[in-house]
């Protein structure tokens, strides 16, 4: 890939810099470096979507202290036993069974009964508050995985730059060879071809670049326009060494499901109290005529549950399905997420390793062949096309290892990320290199 020694790695990245100054001038004076927390935070103070259950968690909260309480008095006033013929028709102060009666009717809703109710909302209480959990860590997830994929398609711009000044030296080479009797005019418009094919790469590469911090934007708004900071150690997180029972089930999909859970089995509860209906107590008072005495009367009502088999007990049954389904769901993510897990675990590690062998071999490789054929073509010895074929494979390897290191990082973060970072503990302007 590169015609000389590649260069340091501070000088790589003092390079990238120099470059997006270069298109924005005015970031060098005045914005600061974007790091990764940062973004987080950033896209923490926006998220909309983790905000949406908030309203639901306050809603069944509410719903749950009115659950508890008795139900409304229900008044009631009306004139009974009024003539509707003869000679007293309508009247209501002649007739002696006519009144005038007004009542106060109370549901004697049973505490069981109503703590039942209450407990129902306050499960769905705890399963918004799990939603918005979720929510805000996908919300985490997504800002940072923005924030890579930038850092990234800025690195592959620093690599074709590099390697645009490294045709220029084959240009150079060529054209020393050409002036020299060393070799034909056609080497030099063999290395200019190539020279151009590579501005065509950067323009792709450059767009790209664009792409990235549309999507970064999407997360953090206009801070999306600033310089990244530096990139974070994409190590694999401690807790991934453990994944028992205790420690999947923190994670917000698993903790979704069984708050779902939560909410059957509490429906379920509320069936079963369904089963025993409640009695209502009545009180009247009735006036009748001047020359009759007035009435007090006390009713009771109880319903009659005549075919619970077909009514209450089937609502039960279905409700105490519903708490089995959800449970089986439950399992099945808890499981299923163990074992997306174990594969990403074991994925990031051998990426890892393949990077390793990309920066300690594969590449430094690369890199000296170029070297030996750039010399040996000075020399008088080999061909330019041979130095072409060189610096292409090894351009080709550092892109590929470049993007191994993407598809890495973007697999750190959605494992690192799965669980929400308390935001409120980060300062905005903190410039580490890990979250």
């Amino acid at each position: 890939m590169f015609l000389r020694f590649p260069l340091a790695r501070g000088r790589r990245w003092s390079l990238a810099l120099s470059l997006i100054a270069a298109a924005h001038p005015g970031w060098a004076q005045s914005a600061a470096p974007l790091s990764l927390q940062e973004a987080v935070v950033l896209a923490s103070a926006h998220a909309s979507d983790a905000e949406t259950s908030r309203a639901a968690i306050q809603s069944a909260l509410e719903m749950a202290v009115a659950g508890r309480q008795l139900p409304d008095p229900v008044l009631k006033v009306g004139v009974n036993n009024v003539p509707a013929d003869g000679r007293d028709r309508f009247s209501i102060g002649t007739e002696s069974m006519t009144m005038r009666s007004i009542s106060v009717m109370q549901e004697l809703t049973r505490s069981a009964k109503r703590e039942a109710r209450a407990r129902r909302f306050e499960a769905e209480a705890s399963s918004a508050q799990a939603q918005r959990t979720a929510a805000l860590a996908a919300v985490q997830r997504g800002a940072a995985q923005a924030w890579l994929d930038r850092l990234y398609a800025e690195r592959a711009t620093v690599v074709l730059a590099e390697q645009a000044q490294s045709i220029g030296l084959m240009i150079d080479a060529a054209r020393a060879a050409y002036r020299g009797n060393r070799g034909p005019r056609t080497d030099i418009l063999t290395a200019e071809l190539e020279l151009q094919q590579l501005r065509d790469r950067e323009d792709e590469a450059r767009a790209a670049v664009s792409t990235a911090r549309a999507m970064l934007q999407r997360w953090v708004g206009d801070a999306a326009v600033r310089p990244l900071g530096d990139s974070p150690t994409l190590a694999i997180p401690a807790w991934l060494a453990n994944l028992d029972g205790s420690v999947v089930s923190q994670l917000p999909d698993v903790a979704t499901a069984e708050a779902q859970v939560g909410v059957a089995e509490a429906e379920g509860s509320v069936a079963r109290e369904n089963r025993i209906p409640d009695v209502s107590v009545e009180l009247m008072y009735s006036q009748r005529g001047p020359a009759y005495s007035n009435m007090v009367s006390v009713n009771l009502s109880l319903p009659l549950p005549w075919d619970r088999k077909n009514r209450q007990d089937r609502e039960l049954a279905a409700k105490l399905s519903q708490a089995d389904a959800a449970r089986a769901q439950a399992e099945a993510v808890r499981r299923g997420l163990q074992g997306q897990l174990r594969g990403k675990r074991a994925e990031l590690g051998l990426n890892q390793s393949r990077l390793e062998r990309y920066r300690d071999v594969t590449v430094p490789l690369a890199r000296t062949q170029t070297e030996a054929a750039l010399t040996a073509y000075r020399a008088g010895a080999g061909t330019l096309s041979a130095v072409a074929d060189a610096s292409r494979k090894a351009l080709n390897l550092s892109l590929e290892r470049l993007k191994l290191e993407a598809a890495t990082a973007r697999l750190w973060a959605e494992l690192n990320f799965l669980m929400p970072l308390a935001t409120e503990a980060m300062p905005a302007s903190t410039q580490g290199d890990q979250p």
